[in-house]
C-alpha cells in the first residue's frame, strides 16, 4: 500500500515520465505527441494550462477530475486567478514561468491555507509543451495535495 508521500511523488513522476517519452528526439513535446485527446479522461491528477503574458490569467484547458474537485473547478476554461487560492496561484504562475524559461521540468511544492484555514501541502511539476505553431505556450503537469495533520 502506498503512503501519501509515495502518491504525491507518483503524480509528478507520472507526468514527468509521460513528458519525457513524448519528447522523443525533440527538446519539447508537442500537444499531439502527448496524446492529450486519448488521455484526458484518465488524468485524475494532471492538468494542461494555456499560458498568458500575465500568468495568473493562464487558462486550464484540461484538468483531471481529482484536481477539479480539489479546486472546486466548475468548468474548464477557468484561469489560475479564478480557481486557485492566492498562495497556490502565485506558486503555479512562478513555476509555469520558470518552466517556460528553462525549457524543462520545474518541481513546485509548498503549502497554502484553504478556505477553512487548514494547511494544505502540495507537490507538482510544470512541464513546457509546444503548440502546433512551435511556440512553447502550454504547461502540462501533475499535482497532488493533502491536508497537513
Amino acid at each position: 500500500m502506498l503512503n501519501n508521500s509515495d502518491q504525491d511523488r507518483r503524480a509528478a513522476g507520472r507526468a514527468s515520465a509521460d513528458w519525457r517519452e513524448a519528447c522523443g528526439d525533440e527538446a519539447l513535446p508537442s500537444l499531439t505527441s502527448l496524446g492529450l485527446a486519448d488521455a484526458t479522461e484518465d488524468w485524475h491528477d494532471r492538468f494542461l494550462i494555456r499560458i498568458d503574458r500575465h500568468m495568473p490569467c493562464a487558462v486550464f484547458i484540461a484538468c483531471g477530475n481529482t484536481l477539479r474537485s480539489d479546486w472546486d473547478m466548475q468548468r474548464l476554461g477557468s484561469n489560475l486567478e479564478d480557481i486557485l487560492p492566492e498562495d497556490l496561484r502565485d506558486r503555479f504562475a512562478e513555476g509555469c514561468q520558470r518552466s517556460l524559461q528553462e525549457g524543462g521540468p520545474v518541481p513546485v511544492e509548498g503549502s497554502y491555507h484553504d478556505p477553512d484555514f487548514r494547511e494544505v501541502l502540495f507537490r507538482c511539476v510544470m512541464l513546457p509543451v509546444q503548440s502546433p505553431n512551435d511556440s512553447g505556450d502550454f504547461i502540462y503537469g501533475g499535482y497532488s495535495q493533502k491536508i497537513a495533520v
